[in-house]
């Protein structure tokens, strides 16, 4: 892990205001690993899940899944994570708010497989979930260079939250794409 990725998560982990819990599906387990190496982990995560077979995610959602690497069910994926967060924060702390983050996934892999090498990290808190899309050039990428760059945005996103001005520089291919959308909770 390199010193920007250690810098941030370290500051991430210095603000106990914001507390939540991850769910990855495909890719993005390296951000667990990253997060949870760094002292101060207790303070952030209250909780984080790999169901990584469609049937896992389908028995952790409790729901049947038509297409589980979506911007719609990351978002499903992140609500649920919220949801977590919400009955397993401790009770006497009242100030702190919360959110769910999920990433589902489909990447560089060792059989032939049809679409686009991609992932989407859906951000879910108290008002809103934020979405971000990002698409690889998967003739140019591996599934370790993907992975790490999935993981970097997962760490950019919890950033974020905290009002982190640095980020981690993904540096994608020319032809690569990272989207962004944001839905309001009424």
């Amino acid at each position: 892990m390199d010193k920007e990725i250690t810098n941030i998560i370290t500051k991430i982990h210095k603000n106990d205001s914001l507390k939540g819990s991850l769910v990855v599906t495909g890719c993005g387990s390296t951000a667990i690993s990253w997060l949870l190496s760094i002292p101060g982990a207790s303070k952030t995560i209250l909780s984080a899940h790999i169901p990584y077979s469609k049937l896992s995610l389908e028995k952790f959602l409790n729901k049947d899944l038509k297409n589980h690497v979506s911007e719609e069910e990351s978002r499903n994926i992140s609500n649920k994570a919220y949801l977590d967060s919400s009955t397993i924060l401790d009770s006497n702390q009242k100030d702190v708010k919360l959110f769910g983050l999920s990433c589902t996934g489909a990447i560089s892999t060792d059989r032939e497989r049809k679409g686009e090498d991609k992932a989407h990290i859906s951000v879910r808190s108290e008002k809103k979930i934020t979405t971000y899309s990002i698409y690889f050039d998967k003739n140019n990428r591996n599934r370790i260079t993907e992975e790490i760059i999935i993981s970097k945005l997962i760490i950019n996103s919890i950033a974020s939250l905290y009002d982190i001005n640095e980020r981690i520089p993904l540096n994608l291919l020319e032809n690569e794409k990272l989207f962004t959308s944001h839905k309001i909770i009424k």
